[in-house]
């Protein structure tokens, strides 16, 4: 897979270089890591260098990059814990984890003291002025906008929602392999994470407590994000609230699957418990799609579907009708037929789902070099309109670890489970793809403008 891509840069360069005028010179583009000398190896950059921090900032996000070679021999607490048994019980042990030493540190994960986390490289920059790259002042990228009444009965508005993820040193080991590279490009083939890695993601929304009244109390942070959701108009500092948790863990109970278990919290202001950490209530846990089942996959709402095997559901958090939830929490959806997703996410999907297609083309076609595999069928904006007709096609089973998934006849190198890989490796190349500046951008007299490469699909579930 890796030879094939090194095989065809130099034709993506042929390729850019019809669409900028021979007669113009510009620098390389910085898109293409190259390690300055043998052992120092290349610093990521850190957020979008459409938004950069003013000039003295201080307090600017770093990503944390220092990847191990080698990971601890360490115990894990939620392996004494039958996830399927006690699902609350193995989340909690798992979201304990994540916490320990970043509450001190607030999600500086690189300055723990009880363990070092990792935040996963190119997710600074998509290509687009507009776009969903890390913010500088805490790294976040934009998630799925909530649209109206996803998140509460009194949410009006359309809200934005942006997130930071990061992985254990187990999972660190990976992200090395992939980008630290003696060619300085995205090695996908070396994505196979190790047993009892662990990824987790807070996420935030730039909803009120008028609009969502269960945020009250919640952890708060500023963020330079955009005004509204036009996504038109240079970011701003805006406060941004706590809404979800995700974590998710290579257990090696799950070799023979997927490989994972994903879990998912919603913040409850209404809970007992002195702290943040202590109101996040779970959603639920899944470990895999229950591809045969077919039961109410077109029925919109929230429920939990007694007919899937492979998800428990927190049934506490289903909204009951004429109940006055004061600032308690509910969920108005799951995934597709009561599948596990977080509030934030799409209906149509789920977790197991969208993760397990993370994945880059692995073809020699120049144009699709760094595209990544369909997610879902986002078009279906609610389960009551989706084309059962593409259920096999998002729903069927995915194996861990990185090897060749076939999508609408392309072939894809799968980033096992992990969308901040694919998402990654697509924003390299389409920085690869993007015409480097020029001075003047008017075409000779005769030659018509050549046009840019299209921008390849990007890693959201917004859809493209």
């Amino acid at each position: 897979m890796k030879a094939a891509l090194i095989g065809t840069v130099a034709v993506i360069a042929a390729m850019l270089a019809t669409a900028v005028s021979q007669e113009r010179t510009a620098p390389a583009p910085a898109a293409a890591p190259v390690a300055a000398a043998a052992n120092t190896p290349v610093r990521f950059p850190s957020f979008d260098p459409h938004y950069p921090p003013p000039s003295g900032a201080r307090d600017v996000f770093q990503l944390s990059q220092d990847y191990p070679a080698t990971f601890a021999d360490d115990t894990f607490p939620w392996m004494a814990i039958d996830f399927k048994a006690f699902p609350t019980e193995y989340l909690r042990a798992v979201l304990d984890y994540c916490l320990e030493g970043n509450g001190e540190v607030d999600f500086k994960v690189q300055n723990n003291r009880v363990r070092k986390w990792y935040h996963t490289p190119w997710l600074h920059d998509d290509g687009a002025q507009f776009g969903a790259g890390r913010e500088w002042r805490r790294g976040l990228t934009r998630e799925r906008m909530a649209r109206p009444f996803d998140l509460h009965r009194k949410q009006t508005v359309r809200a934005q929602n942006w997130a930071v993820g990061f992985y254990n040193d187990r999972g660190a080991v990976s992200l090395g392999k992939v980008w630290r590279t003696a060619d300085g490009r995205p090695d996908p083939s070396k994505s196979t994470f190790a047993d009892n890695t662990v990824a987790c993601k807070l996420l935030f929304t730039d909803a009120t407590t008028a609009q969502i009244p269960y945020l009250s109390r919640t952890k708060t942070w500023t963020a330079n994000i955009y005004p509204d959701v036009a996504y038109d108009k240079p970011r701003v500092d805006r406060t941004v609230r706590l809404l979800q948790l995700d974590v998710a863990v290579k257990d090696p109970r799950m070799a023979d699957t997927t490989g994972w278990v994903f879990g998912t919290f919603v913040y409850d202001g209404g809970a007992p418990g002195p702290t943040v950490w202590d109101r996040m209530v779970p959603v639920g846990l899944s470990w895999g799609d229950d591809q045969p089942v077919r039961t109410d996959a077109n029925r919109d709402g929230v429920f939990v579907n007694t007919a899937l095997t492979q998800v428990r559901i927190n049934s506490t958090l289903v909204e009951r009708s004429g109940w006055n939830y004061a600032n308690r929490a509910y969920v108005l959806h799951h995934g597709l037929g009561g599948r596990l997703n977080g509030p934030i996410d799409s209906p149509v999907s789920s977790c197991i789902s969208c993760h397990g297609r993370a994945g880059t083309y692995a073809g020699t076609t120049a144009s699709k070099i760094g595209q990544p595999m369909n997610m879902a069928f986002f078009s279906a904006a609610k389960p009551s309109v989706y084309p059962m007709a593409q259920f096999d096609e998002f729903f069927k089973p995915i194996p861990g670890g990185a090897h060749i998934e076939t999508q609408s006849g392309d072939r894809y190198m799968t980033t096992d489970y992990s969308l901040q890989l694919s998402a990654g490796i697509r924003n390299y190349y389409q920085n690869l793809r993007n015409p480097p500046p020029v001075a003047d951008s008017a075409p000779r007299a005769g030659r018509p403008a050549a046009a840019a490469p299209a921008p390849l699909p990007t890693v959201d579930r917004d859809g493209n």
